[in-house]
């Protein structure tokens, strides 16, 4: 059953609007499952954790907001290995699937954090031997494309959701928690390129329990806005987001990306105010047919420094690396295509109106004007 497009956007943004007054109030405090709110995905941290209102990877989506999933044209996995502070490594395994036609996008992913043992001791300070710690996740997110142009995945207005069950464990206590993400993307043209602004609100629920303390949940409001630009021809992302963690204050960051032909990808960011790593982010990418490899570097001071990776594959369906199409150019191929659809129907008129847009769009697409001497010749022949 097809859901109206109002509903769904009249319920996702009532959903994101009425909680936004809870972060603005909330007081300082902490939060249980912060491991949810460290970012897997080393394009976003590479481009300075932006990408609220950006269209994203795999990871980048799951990481910032489910929305952007929507724009998952096939079969994809992903794999992330994050090597964070203190001997704490994290990892993600992830994998999206498009249903086809404008059924959307369903994805799943899993998160594991893993810590080297500690010492333990009782309350009167006897040695009780090593504690064991770690946490899970495992999500599940749906994304659909509520509007947009005639075969245009890229732009439009997208909304998605999630679901999370997440787990802590110390020792031989551990505490569990539902969790659920909603969000909006909406990206659209430009004079010279393409506009994206995105919001979404992460993690919300109930919080988790040890005992009879209960902690928060690891709540965050996000938005973003993004510019993409095509100098050259290649694409270049400029990005600037905000995020409000339920318990603290308001974190600022600025990013950028520049994909080469769409094979090599060069990245920096930077975040201010953050009660972690404030400063300079950088990361890089290089695509090779079906598969794509990421990493990411991130300084936290006296901390040290921390290394993402991440490998995604794209099942049958070949990367393109071809140079980047203007959205003239690709308006001119929608145009063509939809001219072949007329032909199959005689429809001639159509067919030439249709190519004469496209050729007036792209002066030098080959493929539109052979068709519209074709058609030409069906006239004079047909006469």
């Amino acid at each position: 059953m097809k859901i109206p497009t109002v509903k769904i956007v009249t319920c996702t943004l009532a959903a994101l609007c009425g909680l936004i007054p809870a972060w603005l109030s909330a007081a300082t405090g902490k939060s249980g499952g912060e491991f949810m709110r460290i970012v897997q995905s080393p394009r976003v941290v590479g481009m300075g954790e932006t990408g609220a209102g950006l269209y994203g990877d795999l990871l980048g989506a799951l990481a910032l907001n489910p929305a952007s999933l929507a724009r998952t044209g096939g079969r994809e996995a992903a794999f992330t290995y994050n090597s964070w502070l203190e001997g704490i490594a994290t990892q993600q395994a992830a994998y999206a699937q498009n249903l086809g036609g404008n059924n959307g996008v369903l994805a799943g992913s899993v998160s594991m954090l893993n810590m080297e043992s500690v010492e333990g001791y009782n309350n009167s300070g006897t040695y009780t031997g090593k504690v064991d710690a770690g946490d899970m996740m495992v999500a599940v997110n749906y994304a659909v494309r509520l509007k947009g142009p005639w075969r245009d995945r890229r732009i439009g207005l997208f909304s998605g959701v999630g679901i999370k069950y997440a787990r802590e464990k110390l020792d031989t206590i551990s505490a569990t928690t539902e969790l659920f993400d909603v969000g909006l993307l909406w990206i659209l043209r430009v004079k010279d390129g393409m506009l994206g602004l995105g919001a979404a609100v992460q993690s919300l629920g109930s919080g988790f329990k040890f005992d009879s303390q209960r902690d928060t949940s690891p709540a965050v409001f996000r938005a973003g806005v993004s510019y993409i630009i095509l100098p050259g021809g290649d694409p270049f992302s400029l990005a600037i987001d905000v995020k409000k963690p339920n318990d603290s204050g308001a974190v600022f960051s600025g990013g950028s990306e520049y994909l080469f032909k769409h094979v090599v990808a060069l990245r920096v960011g930077y975040i201010a105010d953050s009660d972690l790593g404030s400063g300079l982010r950088f990361g890089g990418g290089v695509v090779l047919k079906l598969m794509q490899i990421d990493y990411a570097l991130s300084n936290y001071g006296k901390f040290g420094s921390a290394h993402r990776f991440s490998l995604s594959y794209k099942f049958g369906k070949i990367v393109n690396v071809t140079p980047y199409l203007s959205p003239d150019q690709e308006t001119a191929r929608w145009k063509t295509e939809r001219a072949r659809e007329f032909l199959k129907e005689n429809r001639y008129y159509e067919a030439i109106l249709e190519l004469k847009d496209a050729t007036e769009l792209d002066p030098g697409y080959a493929v539109a004007m052979d068709l519209l001497r074709q058609v030409r010749n069906r006239i004079e022949t047909a006469k």
